[in-house]
């Protein structure tokens, strides 16, 4: 067994520094922390092979005093802490006193600083850990760090340095954690001599964020305050509509500081429930103001995670102030269109944009807001239907009526027979070969059914249809029958319905599953659920791992309803179901949540549990696509969606309806 003995120094300084410098990235952000608690507004940095070969930091903070030099590279030295006392009481970026002495160990340094007030600095050269006399200096006030060949003297962990690409983009992530902490900081990167990143100074976080994500994120951020207090949060969180597939657009900051922390980020997307999909993250900017001596930042050498000594209220804070939020914002999606080239009737390729303008689609004087109407005895042919500069058009001097514009779909393939389109008439589909096959749409009025009590249960029998959704459909009705404020069953599917912003489409069996999931939510804590009990228990078999997993959970079924007990083997007896879901089978609802129990590898807790099977029971038990409703049935769904606290989304995150506004119709036929 070889004897105990003291490690040497430069040993030492490169085990220490694998802990700090991972990467150039971790050595672009010990600099930018230094520079940040020396006080500086501006910071240049200036990389090469993306941080491998050379970074150089320029800042115009304080400066360091030219006999401080050899310490400033020295191991456990640092100005940001005096007592053990102030450890427990950090208010500053950095603190260890390692930084600049692990990159010091592992790469060559040259550290140039001058003070405001001298006339003269100083400079020190350092490469691996052996410095150099220190030397007088003649440049600007502030600091100016070289870093050069970093790990020239580790060729083993060089080996696992990545692509210039990707290191370049490590460092352009520091960099971008570091703007949106610290707002009023002129930044300043530059890679082989190319602007990356020119970051101005602001007072307004939304310009940091819009520069770096974007102008449609910005746009879709909702602005958070927990309002005063010795705890505070504030920040940014996006619509549902703009998530993401992972959660790199999750940015927590705790006192000016970027962390991670699986539990807050946990908090965030709780707060989302039932308005992502599975497998969807929000995107979050969440900014926590605590006291000092209420957090520890010396968990990690690198300072990436922190500690906080109450994790559960501030869990509970990020959670009820968000939700507090959205509750609070109109997150009903708007139609989003793609821009895709089609051929116009001239030949001509275009896009479908606002390129699309009054040059190429020309109106007449006067007629620029005003719909086009097609006269009822006109008789025109398929080409001139579809051609913008149709000689049949004429603008129509009374209200805007949508739903006067009518062409026949099927026109292109005969030719150019004429065809008769009245106003107001019944629109003819007529395929190749004919078909009996006939549906009605149904038309709704507010007048058409009433209810008795708003909040009363809503459950809508289908009606029996041998043909949901006919091949061959000959539509019978007259638009301008619809009064505002109705809808419209649209393939059985889909009601449509005039707002005041434009057209608003809703998914008849979304909107019916958050309405039932709210339902039994409330039932369930208020204790009023009512339980329908079977007089003869149903017998459901199932798998040996699928009855064991049911019974051990049987008393959180019974919470939900459904009263399951053993009757040997792998049989379970179901005795009892809610009655707000008797429209579908006891038997199809439990086989739901027993899907829904097996998709996880470990239940999760109670709460979670049971919204999720709350979720999984009313998607079962609400009406389908293809469900015909009658026009009392639509009425109560959409009075019932009014009273819904998230009727945007389904519990499972699907939106329930879909906005499209009036600027977008009139912009799609071309009318703006």
């Amino acid at each position: 067994m070889p004897r105990i003995q003291q490690l040497p120094a430069h040993l030492i300084t490169k085990i220490a520094a694998g802990e700090v410098i991972e990467r150039p990235a971790s050595v672009v952000k010990e600099l930018l922390e230094n520079s940040v608690d020396a006080g500086s507004r501006r910071i240049e940095i200036d990389l090469e092979h993306g941080g491998s070969e050379f970074i150089r930091v320029v800042d115009d903070g304080c400066g360091i005093a030219p006999e401080d030099l050899p310490l400033a590279l020295a191991s456990h030295a640092t100005s940001k802490l005096r007592t053990a006392e102030d450890l427990f009481n950090i208010v500053t970026m950095g603190f260890r006193g390692e930084a600049l002495a692990s990159i010091a160990g592992v790469a060559q340094v040259t550290l140039q600083s001058r003070m405001h007030h001298h006339d003269c600095g100083a400079e020190i050269y350092c490469a691996g850990g052996e410095c150099r006399p220190v030397r007088p200096w003649n440049g600007a006030p502030g600091t100016r760090i070289e870093v050069r060949h970093l790990f020239y003297n580790v060729p083993v962990r060089k080996k696992f340095l990545k692509s210039t690409a990707t290191e370049l983009g490590h460092v352009c992530e520091t960099v971008t954690r570091l703007a949106l902490s610290q707002p009023r900081l002129h930044l300043t990167l530059r890679h082989n001599g190319k602007l990356v990143y020119e970051i101005p100074a602001t007072a307004n976080l939304l310009d940091r964020i819009e520069l770096f994500f974007g102008p449609e994120l910005r746009h879709a951020l909702l602005e958070l305050d927990s309002g005063p207090g010795a705890v505070r949060l504030s920040g940014y969180v996006a619509d549902p509509a703009v998530d993401r597939g992972n959660a790199r657009w999750q940015y927590l900051f705790v006192n000016g500081r970027w962390f991670r922390d699986r539990s807050l980020g946990h908090a965030l997307q709780e707060a989302y429930r039932g308005l992502l999909m599975t497998g969807r993250y929000a995107v979050g900017f969440l900014y926590l103001s605590v006291p000092p001596d209420t957090v520890d930042v010396n968990v990690h050498p690198t300072k990436a995670e922190v500690r906080f000594r109450d994790n559960a209220a501030l869990f509970s804070l990020i959670r009820s102030t968000i939700k507090t939020r959205l509750l609070k914002a109109n997150l009903v999606p708007k139609l989003q269109t793609p821009t895709v080239t089609c051929s116009d009737p001239l030949g001509e390729s275009r896009l479908l944009s606002d390129a699309w303008t009054q040059k190429e689609w020309p109106l007449k004087p006067g007629a620029e807001n005003k719909p086009w109407k097609l006269a009822a005895d006109q008789t025109v042919s398929s080409a001139s239907l579809f051609s913008p500069r149709s000689p049949r058009c004429e603008d129509a001097e009374a209200a805007p009526a949508p739903w006067e514009l009518i062409h026949d779909p099927l026109a292109p393939s005969r030719g150019n027979v004429p065809v008769t389109t009245p106003v107001n008439a019944e629109i003819a589909i007529q395929p190749a070969e004919s078909t009996s096959a006939t549906a009605t749409a149904t038309v709704l009025r507010p007048d058409a059914g009433t209810l008795n009590d708003p909040g009363s249960d809503l459950s809508i029998e289908p009606i029996s249809s041998p043909h949901p959704f006919p091949p061959q459909t000959r539509l019978s009705f007259d638009w301008t029958a619809i009064p505002s404020g109705s809808a419209l069953q649209v393939h059985h599917a889909y009601l449509v319905q005039e707002t005041p912003e434009g057209m608003l489409v809703i998914d008849q069996h979304a909107l019916h599953e958050r309405i039932l999931y709210e339902q039994l939510r409330h039932r369930i804590r208020t204790g009023k659920l009512e339980v329908q009990r079977l007089l003869i228990p149903v017998p459901i078999e199932l798998t040996a791992e699928q009855a064991a997993l049911v019974l051990s959970v049987s008393e959180d079924l019974a919470s939900l309803g459904l009263e399951v007990s053993g009757f040997g083997g792998n049989t379970v007896l179901l005795s009892s179901y809610p009655t707000l879901l008797a429209r579908r089978m006891p038997h199809e609802l439990f086989q739901g949540v027993v899907d829904e129990l097996l998709a996880t590898d470990r239940l999760p807790a109670k709460e979670v549990l049971l919204d999720h099977l709350l979720a999984t029971m009313a998607c079962k038990a609400a009406v389908k696509a293809g469900d015909p409703l009658s026009p009392e049935e639509i009425t109560a769904l959409l009075q019932l969606r009014h009273l819904a606290e998230n009727s945007h989304h389904c519990p499972h995150g699907r939106p329930t309806s879909l906005l499209f506004t009036r600027q977008e119709l009139d912009r799609q036929f071309k009318r703006i």
